[in-house]
This record gives C-alpha cells, sequence and structure tokens, in this order.
C-alpha cells in the first residue's frame, strides 16, 4: 500500500512528511554520482556539499543539483510533493510560484551528525532520504531565540513529565525514500549515525514570489522585475 502523506503541527508550524513511489530506481541512479563528490571528512559534523566547511576552495561547492539532469527524475517526483504541501495549505496557486533556490547533500558517515541550525534564505527547506537505513532520525526544536516575554525552560528542572503541551523537541522518524518539508526558521539537527554505511540526504531551499506581474504589499516581488546592481 502506498503511504500517505502526514502533516504534523509542531510548536504551531506544520511539517509535511511523505514516502516517495519508486524511490529505489531513483537512488540506484543517483548514488554513484553522489559518492563521486559527497567525500567524508574526519569529526563529528557531516559533510554538507554547500558549504564545504574548511575547504577554502568554495567553488567546489555544490548546491544546485536541482539543475543538474541527473537529478531531473528525483526533483520531478519532489515538485509533485511540493505542490501537494502547497495546496494543503490553501495557498493560492493564481498569486505565488514556487522555486528551489538550493539543493545539496549532507553525507553523514558512522559517528556524524548534522549540529542545530536553521536556515535564513527561504520559506521552507527539505530533505529527501536517499540511504538511511535506521542511520538517525530528524530532530525538530523549539527556538528560544523566539520567544519574548516571560516563560519557564521546558528542562527537566522544571517538568516532572512530557506530553504534547511541554515539549521541547521532537523527533521525526526517517527511513530511505522518505521526504519531509518544514519552516525553514525552525531548529533542526539530526541523530548521530551508528551504522558503518553512510547516510545520504539531498536538502532543499524553497521561496515564495509573487508570479509575474502580481503585487502584493507583504510577499516577495517576482525576480523578473529585480534589478541587479552591476
Amino acid at each position: 500500500m502506498e503511504e500517505q502523506p502526514i502533516i504534523n503541527n509542531l510548536f504551531g508550524k506544520s511539517i509535511y512528511k511523505n514516502s516517495i513511489k519508486n524511490h529505489e530506481s531513483i537512488n540506484e541512479e543517483i548514488i554513484p554520482h553522489i559518492e563521486k563528490f559527497a567525500k567524508e571528512k574526519p569529526g563529528l559534523l557531516a559533510t554538507t556539499t554547500d558549504t564545504l566547511l574548511g575547504d577554502p576552495q568554495l567553488d567546489k561547492a555544490v548546491d544546485n543539483l536541482h539543475q543538474d539532469e541527473k537529478y531531473r527524475s528525483l526533483f520531478k517526483k519532489l515538485q509533485e510533493q511540493i505542490k501537494e504541501f502547497f495546496n494543503a495549505k490553501g495557498y493560492s496557486a493564481e498569486k505565488f510560484d514556487i522555486h528551489v533556490t538550493k539543493s545539496w547533500i549532507a553525507y553523514s558517515i558512522k559517528g556524524q551528525c548534522v549540529p542545530s541550525h536553521k536556515h535564513t534564505a527561504s520559506h521552507y527547506s527539505c530533505c529527501y532520504y536517499v540511504r538511511n537505513n535506521e542511520m538517525g532520525n530528524l530532530k525538530i526544536e523549539q527556538d528560544y531565540a523566539d520567544i519574548t516575554g516571560f516563560f519557564i525552560p521546558s528542562t527537566d528542572e522544571y517538568f516532572s513529565s512530557w506530553n504534547q503541551f511541554n515539549f521541547a523537541s521532537y523527533v521525526l522518524p526517517v527511513k530511505t525514500g522518505d521526504f519531509v518539508i518544514f519552516p525553514s526558521g525552525m531548529v533542526h539537527s539530526t541523530e548521530i549515525n551508528t551504522k558503518n554505511e553512510a547516510r545520504i540526504c539531498i536538502s532543499s531551499d524553497i521561496l515564495f514570489t509573487m508570479k509575474k506581474g502580481v503585487s502584493a504589499e507583504h510577499c516577495i516581488p517576482h525576480p523578473h522585475g529585480w534589478l541587479t546592481v552591476s
């Protein structure tokens, strides 16, 4: 039976999860290419090809997989999922264009993880798990920086039991073939990979703009009307 998409509300924000149909054949095509440039590195942090932390040759960064012909079949499937989430949220298809602005690899060998972080240049971010055979889940965390006024931190010091009303982090189970969308500003990380094989995830950033010719006070105009200062 084909899995149905799930939308959870965490900290008042929507998280979408689904499994990509026929992901086995897609993964078989792209894994050999991924492993040519997503090289493991020592230390606790996963390799992320969009930043290549510690590598001064930033021109080697890979963050445009959505434009690579080798990944066309995958991104065709991912676009279907993005549009399904867009429709479930009730956004107006007559007003918005959806842009995938960046796509890169997170490559985590045994003992590595992606640390807590958030994305600052997009509305939504997404993860597609090329390989995750019990290699660690996605963790969504409460962002204390967004809280103003008086509050009680969600720690064992102040709470005797945990439930849906007071949790400060949520572990979202993920496996090979799963696809997740969440607001880019949500703090997220991954669990440590405890397996001998590398966990492979393709991450992307998604930006909404107004459609060409549509004006609005609160949203980003279509890039067709932008002036690039030279």
